[in-house]
């Protein structure tokens, strides 16, 4: 088959001509033509070339108004402006004042339900947060280990508390910084 060019597009002859009726098979194209019949239309495809305009660039509008600023997120920092002012083992916090209640230096076993750390903290800078931990008398794993919020203020008040004290002997609670910066302890005996 042999293959025409018209402007941009490629066409085939064999088609053109079957599509217009033209087109013979090879039996026909070796066998006399009958006299009885009309000759086959001839026909012309003409085509233009098809021209594309090139796409002009298209430049984002600037708008004269400037974009609102967007509010940086607070981040709490590990607490270099942080101090302890107070730290107490108690059995609870009192809800109306946020006070510690139950406050001792030792805990007889099963006459509590949980141990309390209260952290009254000084914070003139940034947000930031502490940790609280529950060391053990033995080898075992720290309790609690509870991460608190503090805000800016001369007095923040916060506590933790955990249920995993069981074990006989000198526990402690200890207060440290997001960067490991220990603040504060207070030891605590669980008869």
């Amino acid at each position: 088959m042999s293959r025409t060019r018209i402007g941009l597009f490629s066409l085939s002859t064999a088609f053109v001509l079957a599509f217009a009726g033209c087109a013979k098979t090879p039996a026909e194209k070796t066998a006399p033509a009958a006299s009885s019949q009309a000759p086959a239309p001839v026909v012309v495809v003409t085509a233009l070339p098809v021209v594309v305009a090139p796409v002009a660039e298209v430049k984002p509008v600037e708008s004269a108004a400037k974009p609102a600023p967007v509010a940086k997120a607070k981040t709490k920092v590990a607490g270099r402006d942080l101090s302890v002012k107070k730290l107490v083992v108690a059995t609870g916090v009192e809800r109306g004042s946020r006070e510690p209640v139950g406050v001792a230096e030792s805990f007889k076993q099963g006459e509590f339900e949980k141990i309390v750390a209260y952290v009254e903290l000084a914070n003139p800078g940034d947000e930031s947060e502490v940790q609280v931990s529950f060391d053990p008398p033995s080898d075992g794993p720290t309790k609690g280990n509870v991460w608190l919020d503090v805000g800016t203020s001369p007095r923040w008040r916060t506590w933790a508390s955990t249920k995993g004290v069981a074990e006989k002997g000198e526990w402690t609670a200890v207060v440290r910084t997001r960067d490991g910066r220990e603040l504060a302890r207070e030891s605590f005996v669980v008869l």
